[in-house]
């Protein structure tokens, strides 16, 4: 069930009364939360629960177990193992199973490998980085090793279930500690996240969709130069709007039950170098690529050689870690190179660019790598670049209303952008000191806008497919 559909608006009128008057109950309460994502989930496939179920029992156990074996390796390295294997298993056996047999084949070997057929639980990769910190936390902290109930609760806690952003267990179980759960918090911040996000989403991102990037991705031989890049810069602001959209809205959800999820976007496409970008885009992942892979490996501890290796393999990984396609691991391939020369040119004290000029080379580059991640295969990410300079039809080609439609809305995207801090305080602090009737009003007349200028049906999200 989407976050965005008529029936998940309707079950939150009614479930959320329910879970605010059980807040001097909370064990009630919890249980009534634990039941809820269980049946959001399974909303999707009956299956899907039962295999979160199976998986989050494993994991519990595998936490138990790591508790009494305080200071020993070999558990540990089997916890993650197996964690990890549930995520290979799922997302990766058909891609494995296809790349070893075209490996054979290219070498004369004729090898026949069972096909599986697997339908990956949907947000397998988050569920997977979510428990690899449950288990090392318990690996570091034998004594931080939760009940049963607390770990199912942790693992389908239903804002961050399906697309993140991936919350942390020691961040997780410190709010569930500190009492404060159960009642809402920030509810303004909460109802101004959620509406916010509806409309990234079902307005702005849903027309970029429509009008350049579904079209022009699905046959980019119809279009001319001009058009081609217009649809790369279409996707680069659709999968901003989109999946900051979703954050804004699971954001919202989780502190009208009480709790804080951790800061997934900082206003990305303002960054001036792909270092920077990477500590503004999808924080949660590119952080838990930091502390659980790039550090564990070496960091920058080892030499400029295994730095730059450590940061290369840290990229590709988070590439990989999107989906079984080699489009996605060229994706994460160039930001690893990328990021490997911005280093390299800062330790040869290369000149700094000017602040404009920087964040305009940083955003093509960004721009570019989208294409990849966007597209079906090498092969069609490789004709819509070609197209953009090698191609039949006339640059120009094409109708011009769209295209500074685009130009408008990428302008005006990138100076609230600048701004988007102090327009959310503003717009807090207002609905904090108004009346209820008046915020009830503007509130309601904004979703009426949203809705009018929606969709007909319930668009998915984009990481969703995660």
């Amino acid at each position: 069930m989407s976050f965005v559909s008529p029936e998940f608006a309707l079950l939150c009128l009614l479930f959320f009364p329910l879970y605010w008057g059980l807040a001097s109950r909370p064990r009630v309460q919890r249980a009534v939360l634990l039941l809820s994502g269980y049946a959001l989930y399974a909303s999707w496939d009956w299956l899907f629960g039962l295999q979160l179920l199976a998986y989050s029992l494993g994991i519990a156990a595998l936490g138990g177990w790591l508790a009494r074996r305080p200071q020993e390796r070999l558990p540990v390295c089997v916890a993650l193992l197996l964690c990890v294997g549930c995520l290979v298993f799922f997302k990766y056996a058909d891609f494995l199973r296809d790349s070893l047999m075209a490996v054979a084949h290219g070498w004369g070997w004729q090898l026949a490998l069972p096909v599986w057929d697997l339908v990956a639980p949907v947000g397998i990769s988050f569920l997977t980085f979510q428990a690899i910190t449950y288990l090392v936390m318990v690996a570091r902290q034998p004594r931080s090793v939760r009940p049963l109930p607390q770990v199912l609760l942790f693992l389908c806690f239903w804002p961050t279930l399906f697309a993140g952003p991936i919350l942390r267990a020691e961040r997780f179980f410190a709010q569930l500690d500190a009492g404060t759960p159960g009642r809402a918090r920030e509810t303004a911040v909460a109802l101004y996240s959620i509406l916010l996000g509806a409309a990234q989403k079902l307005v702005l991102a849903t027309w970029l969709a429509d009008t350049w990037v579904d079209p022009v991705f699905k046959s980019p031989e119809q279009y001319g130069g001009l058009s081609l890049i217009a649809a790369m810069a279409a996707y680069t602001l659709q999968i901003m709007l989109d999946f900051g959209g979703y954050t804004l809205i699971v954001t919202g959800l989780a502190l009208l039950l009480g709790f804080e999820l951790p800061l997934n976007f900082r206003q990305p496409y303002l960054a001036r170098n792909l270092s920077d970008f990477w500590t503004r885009w999808h924080v949660s992942l590119s952080s838990f690529i930091r502390d659980y892979i790039y550090i564990p490996m070496g960091g920058n501890r080892r030499g400029l050689a295994r730095t730059q290796a450590n940061v290369l393999f840290g990229m590709v990984l988070s590439g990989v870690w999107h989906g079984p396609h080699w489009t996605f691991a060229v994706w994460g391939l160039l930001h690893g190179l990328g990021v490997v020369a911005f280093n390299l040119y800062k330790r040869a004290h290369g000149p700094a660019l000017p602040a404009g000029l920087a964040q305009a080379m940083t955003l093509m580059f960004v721009a570019l790598a989208w294409v990849f991640f966007r597209a079906d295969s090498l092969a069609s990410a490789w004709r819509l670049l070609q197209g953009v300079f090698f191609n039949e039809h006339a640059f120009w080609q094409g109708p011009i209303g769209p295209k500074l439609a685009l130009l408008a809305l990428w302008a005006l995207f990138l100076r609230l952008s600048r701004h988007a801090a102090v327009l959310q305080t503003h717009a807090v602090a207002w609905m904090e000191t108004s009346s209820v009737w008046a915020v009830g009003v503007v509130l309601t007349l904004c979703l009426w806008g949203v809705v009018a200028l929606g969709p007909s049906g319930v668009p998915a999200f984009i990481y969703y497919r995660f």
